[in-house]
Formats: structure tokens, C-alpha cells, sequence
């Protein structure tokens, strides 16, 4: 896919109503907290999204379903350094931290290896028939990775993911094949560990407690499972989730709308000036 190759900047996948509109939300928290950052998004809403994106791509359907869609991110990213967040995200502060990292890292994420347990599937027996030490568990809302060195890694899990053998990995909804289990697959073939982020990388709130969020205030804290975090990035899945993600999309909204408002009344009040004279 011949593309024009940006510095950095932002990519999400938005195919279908629901997941514009969380994308417009995305794309609002990014004009008012990391507003320098280009943003992108691979969507089937192109006119929708125009307003809200520097550069909007397609959606092909031939390199398949919106998941496999995020196995395939090399083949879209238009940014040698491209920070990937799903569109039920919302970012509350500055992100440059975010590529920085990319200068000693090609591919980053957040997650805790595991030799037991079940996840998408049975970790221990996975790992085993696999000859590998560890599988990360982990939530690909947000993925950070070099363009130019991601191949292997953006391959290896699609691969597994046309071809899941043995793996038993149910669809999501009914209806595809989740990314994760074929990710952290290929993130444990190729030795790709999570990264010890201190609590900056995208979390969830599935989990967390004493949660405070304001993205018009730019900030986010919360404790998850014994520890508190700061994240840049807030992914808002699960029923937790959801509620707060209420809360702060009406934010954003009442927000955005009374600043459009308050501007556009200036120019009015400019131009009657103007007419006075």
C-alpha cells in the first residue's frame, strides 16, 4: 500500500457507526490534550470522520475483519512511529513520551507474561505446545510500534490468526476472531516482552478503584489491582468502563460545543462591529 510516510502520529480502527462516533471522542480528547500529534483513522465513515482526522483511510474488507484489521496496521500506518489505541479510548495528557520510547523499541505494549492460567486458552498448554517459557496476558487497545521493524510482528500474528490450529479461540461476540490470543502468541514467539510502563500505558478500568478522571482537566488516576496509575490513555471497556466513558464523552461534548458556540457568537459580534463602522 504506497502511502506518504509521516514522522509519528496516531492510528485507530472505526468500522461501523458505534465505533465512529467513540472515534470522534477519540478524536476530540486528541485536539484538546496532544493536539500537535497527527491523527489517523481506518474506518468505512470517511465523511463522518473527515472533520476529526488529519488523514482518513479506507477500510478494506479484503485484508479482513475490523480485528484482523489490527494484525495488518503496518499495511495502513501512514507514521514511521505509529501509537495504535482502539476507538473507546480517550487521551487526558501529552503523548510524545509515547514515541519517544520507539527510539531504543520497535514494538511496545503493556501486559503481564503468564506460564499459567486461562485466558483466551489455556495458557500452560499453549506455551508448551509452543516450546515457549511465558505468554503475555494483555489488551491491545493500545499498541506502540516502529513501522519500519514491525513486519515480523504484524505477520507472525496474522498468520496465526487465518490459521488458529489447535488454539480453540472462540469468536468475539459470535461473530471474529479477537486479536489478543494471536498477538501475545507472536509476542512470545519473537521474545517481545511487555514493557514496565509504571503505570503511563493505556489502561482499563475492569478492575480499578478510587477512580479519579477529568479529560477536560487532563488528568486520570485510579488504583487497578494493588497499584496506582496515571495513564495517558484511558480505554473505557467493560461495564465499569462504560459508565465513566458516559460521563466523559458528555464532557467533551458539552465542552466542544459551548467553545464552538462561544466562537462562532465572536465572530458574530465581530462582523456587527465591522458594520457599525
Amino acid at each position: 500500500m504506497s502511502k506518504d510516510i509521516k514522522e509519528k502520529g496516531i492510528i485507530t480502527v472505526a468500522v461501523g457507526r458505534k465505533y465512529a462516533k467513540q472515534a470522534k471522542f477519540l478524536a476530540l480528547s486528541c485536539m484538546l490534550n496532544a493536539p500537535h500529534i497527527p491523527r489517523a483513522v481506518i474506518t468505512d465513515n470517511k465523511k463522518y470522520l473527515e472533520p476529526y482526522f488529519d488523514i482518513v483511510l479506507d477500510y478494506n474488507n479484503n485484508l479482513g475483519a475490523p480485528f484482523e484489521t489490527k494484525t495488518q496496521l503496518h499495511l495502513y500506518s501512514p507514521f514511521s512511529k505509529t501509537l495504535f489505541l482502539d476507538s473507546d479510548s480517550l487521551v487526558y495528557n501529552d503523548i510524545d513520551y509515547y514515541f519517544n520510547l520507539l527510539d531504543n523499541s520497535s514494538f511496545l505494549y503493556y501486559g503481564i507474561p503468564r506460564q499459567e492460567g486461562e485466558w483466551y486458552y489455556d495458557i500452560e498448554k499453549v506455551k508448551n505446545e509452543h516450546s515457549l517459557e511465558w505468554i503475555p496476558e494483555f489488551n491491545s487497545g493500545m499498541l506502540l510500534f516502529s513501522l519500519k521493524d514491525s513486519f515480523d510482528v504484524f505477520k507472525t500474528a496474522n498468520d496465526l490468526m487465518k490459521n488458529p490450529a489447535n488454539l480453540n479461540v472462540g469468536f468475539f461476540r459470535d461473530k471474529m476472531y479477537p486479536d489478543e490470543p494471536f498477538f501475545a502468541l507472536a509476542f512470545a514467539k519473537m521474545d517481545i516482552k511487555p514493557y514496565e510502563d509504571l503505570g503511563r500505558f493505556s489502561r482499563t478500568l475492569i478492575g480499578a478503584e478510587r477512580i479519579s478522571l477529568n479529560v477536560i482537566k487532563r488528568y486520570a488516576h485510579f488504583k487497578k489491582f494493588n497499584m496506582f496509575v496515571f495513564p495517558s490513555v484511558v480505554h473505557f471497556c467493560g461495564r465499569l468502563g462504560g459508565f465513566f466513558y458516559f460521563i466523559e464523552k458528555n464532557r467533551l461534548f458539552f465542552s466542544t460545543t459551548f467553545f464552538s458556540c462561544r466562537s462562532i457568537g465572536k465572530l458574530i459580534l465581530f462582523i456587527r462591529d465591522i458594520f457599525k463602522k
